[in-house]
């Protein structure tokens, strides 16, 4: 909205302009706009509306006065927040013949802005490039804002065309015509100049967290990793990350970039700043971490703890898993029975495989027997428990 009122604001002083030589308009028209400008230099735009709307049902015939009384219709319309009626104006503005090109021109542009504002953004895009086929020098702003309407019409590679031009024509850019070029660019999957443009965005604005977010989210989607932690850590150390789901993005990426350790300790240190909730989520997350990086007692303590929090089956499989490599298979089989107790398992067959297994190994016949009954109806796992049962008898 804020740019239609700015837009507003230039086309009320081309149309003053406009009807500054009486000999433009019929006199009634000239002495009758000259009214409402004078009301909207008070900023009685209701007043001005009213008169404007009786004013255009007395000259329908007269094209020129017609259409300029329609364009300041639109104007008046929009300042008072009536944009259906804005357009109905300019509508029927456009839809005489005879009018001037250059005040065609303007209203086809105010025509598209008003139409943008209101998302109708291919009709939008339609009269403003109605306007762009026939404007001698366009202002960048106009033809970043015919990239736009392009843009959220689908019209990428157009949008593309169209932004790159307004930045390479104006002397100060805007930082969202930048985000667009990167948006089109990203979307036809030309990742190298998107990335570029990126870094272009991140050196003019380094304080920024949104645009080393914005690398970040680059890097990963086209499998950077690695560049992708990077740009979090940059922006985590210059204190410019504070959602939760950033911080766990970075811990995610050390483990998946293979340093699981350092995914670990710095999780730690969220949970330690109160940055990063001590809840279960967070230390599955981190006894996951620790499994990873084969600290098994990290592990253990993150997992037990998690479980005492929100018991579910996942978690005493992964503590029934660190038991069992360790040989502790008392506790192996009680977290294993704990899984199954809870349910929501992938492969409930083979946790109770395991549980059997462990069972049996403690010396446990009856909970091994009554485990191994569940995984021998599994038919890859069969040979396994069957085979278990025999000796069992």
């Amino acid at each position: 909205m804020r740019l239609l009122l700015q837009f507003v604001v230039i086309l009320v002083a081309v149309a003053i302009t406009a009807t500054a030589d009486a000999q433009s308009v019929t006199r009634s028209t000239f002495q009758q706009l000259e009214r409402v400008q004078g009301l909207m230099s008070e900023e009685n735009y209701a007043e001005a509306q009213r008169l404007l709307e009786e004013h255009v049902v007395k000259i329908e015939r007269n094209a020129y006065d017609f259409a300029l009384t329609n364009q300041y219709l639109a104007h008046v319309s929009i300042l008072l927040g009536d944009s259906a009626r804005a357009r109905s104006a300019l509508e029927a503005a456009l839809a005489k013949e005879d009018i001037p090109e250059d005040l065609r021109s303007d209203m086809s542009l105010f025509y598209g802005t008003v139409l943008m504002n209101d998302e109708e953004y291919d009709l939008a895009r339609q009269a403003m490039e109605t306007w762009f086929a026939d404007a001698p020098l366009p202002q960048p702003h106009q033809i970043f804002s015919l990239a736009y309407a392009n843009y959220m019409s689908g019209k990428i590679a157009r949008a593309e065309e169209l932004v790159d031009r307004a930045i390479g024509e104006s002397s100060e850019p805007q930082e969202s015509w930048y985000q667009l070029h990167y948006r089109t660019l990203f979307e036809q999957k030309k990742y190298e100049p998107a990335k570029e443009v990126l870094l272009g965005l991140v050196n003019r604005a380094p304080s920024k967290p949104l645009y080393w977010r914005m690398l970040a989210g680059h890097n990963l989607q086209v499998e950077e990793s690695q560049e992708g932690l990077a740009a979090l850590m940059i922006a985590y150390i210059n204190g410019m990350l504070e959602s939760d789901g950033e911080l766990s993005q970075i811990v995610a990426l050390w483990g998946f970039i293979d340093a699981p350790e350092k995914g670990a300790r710095m999780l730690e240190q969220f949970i330690e700043e109160g940055r990063a909730e001590s809840d279960a989520d967070t230390l599955k997350q981190l006894g996951n971490l620790w499994l990873m990086a084969r600290e098994r007692d990290n592990a253990l303590v993150a997992l037990t703890e998690a479980a005492q929090m929100a018991p579910d089956g996942k978690t005493f499989e992964m503590l029934g898993g660190i038991y069992f490599e360790e040989e502790e298979w008392q506790a192996a089989y009680n977290a294993y029975q704990s899984a199954m107790r809870q349910g929501d398992l992938e492969e409930p067959e083979r946790v109770a495989l395991l549980a059997g297994i462990s069972a049996y190994r403690a010396g446990d016949k009856s909970g091994a027997r009554e485990a191994l009954e569940i995984a021998v109806e599994n038919d890859e796992l069969r040979p396994q428990a069957e085979s278990i049962l025999r000796d069992l008898d």
